[in-house]
């Protein structure tokens, strides 16, 4: 029964890998991301064909057959962990650019396929005693090529914890580069990952325990069922958000790409923007917030900004950075907060219709954002203040804090 539902739970991770391959090399944009998240997903399905198929593979008992459905298991198996990082970077690259040093990258899927090409290449009697219960290979070729399966094995492990700490490093990165290009980032965190991050952390507790369970029979606790079931789970919830996810740091409408975030000036050494230039771009980014209200735009990104401005997303950013000497997130939240400032001191609207009417799009960005520059939540702020008293110089106060 237990080999039953592995098999089926197998065959719905094959359909769902197969599915989701196809939608992706469907799509036109994005091509980098789609086809990267692809190649994820296909090593996903070859990984679970020899559970899919394993009373067939059974009945078969041929070496031959054995050999190719260990080789396949184990080249995908080492895929899948940096196909996943590839996507993880792709979609969080400003260009949809692949990581650099790919090859070093396949270093142990590659490993895996010599081995497994070795093991199918092998003499009828040699890859017999591979799967052997009563008598292993002990010498020569046939043990040089157990012993790499074995260590090819045993590096699932560390090799999976690797890039689960890269994936989250990553996020790291990403997520500060989102503040020089929106103003609001929290639909663009990519929280999702952390949350398949995280459940890939216990997915390989769990199959340590299969690991160990393997060479102590007394560790034999958890059902095999179950681990496929949890890895089922886990896969249909990274197709599902996968297909949906779109490259947050490539240009929306057609816009210029815009390089790292990164306040230095080598940087922009290379730049053609002048002084007089810069200064004028400031100009027009202080009267798109004071006299246009931009910032009241929960989607306001570094592009829409450079469409209303008529400038470059380059130099928009170069002159956030060298000239006011903010970020995009930055630069936009604190005219949000100097409006929310007027309105909590000259109004009687509750906190939750000021947070949406400045522009925040969630209550807990507005309170931090409000907090790190008053030093105040907005209920306090709104006691210490009197209605319609002192609040002339607000914005000055602010802007300039």
């Amino acid at each position: 029964m237990n080999q039953i539902l592995v098999e089926l739970i197998s065959t719905a991770t094959i359909a769902i890998a197969l599915f989701g391959v196809a939608f992706s090399l469907m799509q036109t944009h994005y091509r980098h991301v789609n086809r990267s998240f692809a190649a994820f997903l296909a090593c996903v399905a070859c990984n679970n064909v020899p559970d899919a198929l394993s009373r067939m593979l059974d009945m078969m008992q041929g070496s031959f057959v054995q050999s190719v459905s260990l080789a396949l298991w184990l080249c995908s198996a080492l895929c899948l962990a940096p196909t996943l990082w590839i996507y993880v970077y792709t979609l969080t690259s400003n260009a949809q650019r692949w990581p650099k040093s790919l090859g070093r990258h396949l270093i142990l899927p590659v490993l895996g396929a010599v081995v497994g090409a070795a093991l199918i290449i092998s003499p009828d009697e040699t890859r017999a005693s591979f799967f052997s219960e009563t008598s292993l290979p002990t010498e020569g070729w046939a043990l040089a090529v157990l012993a790499s399966i074995a260590v090819l094995q045993v590096a699932l492990y560390p090799q999976l914890a690797f890039y689960l700490y890269l994936i989250v490093r990553r996020l790291v990165q990403y997520k500060r580069k989102l503040r020089d290009v929106y103003a609001s980032t929290e639909q663009h965190e990519l929280r999702w990952i952390y949350v398949i991050g995280g459940l890939g952390g216990l997915f390989w507790v769990a199959q340590s325990l299969i690991l160990a369970a393997a060479l102590n029979p007394n560790w034999a606790f958890v059902p095999m069922a179950m681990l496929s079931l949890f890895g089922l789970a886990l896969f249909a919830a990274t197709t599902l958000w996968g297909l949906r996810q779109r490259p947050p740091l490539v240009p929306d409408a057609g816009g210029d790409p815009v390089g790292p975030a990164s306040t230095s000036s080598p940087k922009y050494e290379n730049s053609a923007l002048s002084t007089e230039a810069s200064a004028r771009i400031a100009r027009k980014l202080r009267a798109a917030m004071e006299v246009d209200h931009l910032h009241r735009d929960p989607n306001l990104s570094l592009w829409a900004l450079a469409r209303h401005t008529g400038g470059s997303p380059n130099y928009i950013s170069q002159t956030l950075n060298e000239i006011i000497g903010e970020s995009f997130f930055d630069f936009v939240n604190g005219y949000r907060v100097a409006e929310a400032m007027k309105l909590l001191a000259t109004t009687d609207q509750t906190v939750l219709s000021i947070t949406y009417d400045v522009g925040f799009n969630a209550r807990s960005s507005f309170y931090n954002a409000f907090k790190r520059v008053t030093g105040q939540t907005p209920s306090q702020y709104r006691k210490t203040m009197s209605v319609r008293e002192g609040m002339d110089d607000v914005d000055s106060v602010v802007r300039h804090t």
